[in-house]
């Protein structure tokens, strides 16, 4: 073959591999598809299990490392603070559950985050009228050294207005 020839088809060839290639589907996006579907489906079994108050069952969802954010009050930042957490919101008069919005996976496939809402109720042991609140969410998960998925940092507030500061007597 003359040079003329192989430096044509060099020309041409090598360009359109670089085309083909890049408009495979990559593995990397399939994987980050898998991871963010694996995030979701644990988040569902979270709000299930937070929803039957199953207090130690929640809070196994969580890494050892992990931070909650709750609204007013101090951040908790270890296992026994987030467990006293959840105690405040989970029993026999408290209906709360969650649901994802959207699930991004990072493309090095070690965290991911959603976001989504909340709906909690509180029954009055009395016999009053249920307190029920609604608000938003977001979990950041993290990829353990063994492959599963846990929350390292979760933050929620509510929806309904901030209730006003009482009035200084005079």
């Amino acid at each position: 073959m003359n040079m003329k020839i192989r430096t044509a088809l060099l020309l041409v060839v090598i360009p359109s591999a670089f085309v083909a290639a890049s408009c495979a589907p990559s593995a990397t996006s399939d994987r980050g598809a898998a991871d963010a579907s694996a995030i979701q489906a644990l988040d569902e079994q979270w709000s299930a299990t937070a929803a039957r108050n199953d207090l130690a069952g929640t809070v196994a969802f969580y890494a050892d490392d992990a931070v909650l954010l709750p609204p007013n009050a101090q951040i908790a930042t270890d296992r026994k603070s987030i467990r006293e957490s959840w105690a405040g919101l989970l029993g026999p008069h408290t209906a709360v559950s969650w649901k994802v919005s959207q699930v991004e996976v990072a493309k090095s496939g070690e965290l991911g985050y959603l976001y989504g809402t909340y709906s909690l109720s509180i029954q009055d042991p009395n016999g009053g009228p249920p307190i029920r609140d609604t608000g938003k969410l977001v979990e950041i998960w993290k990829k353990q050294a063994d492959g599963k998925w846990q929350c390292i940092v979760d933050t929620y507030n509510s929806d309904l207005p901030a209730t006003p500061a009482p009035e200084a007597k005079k």
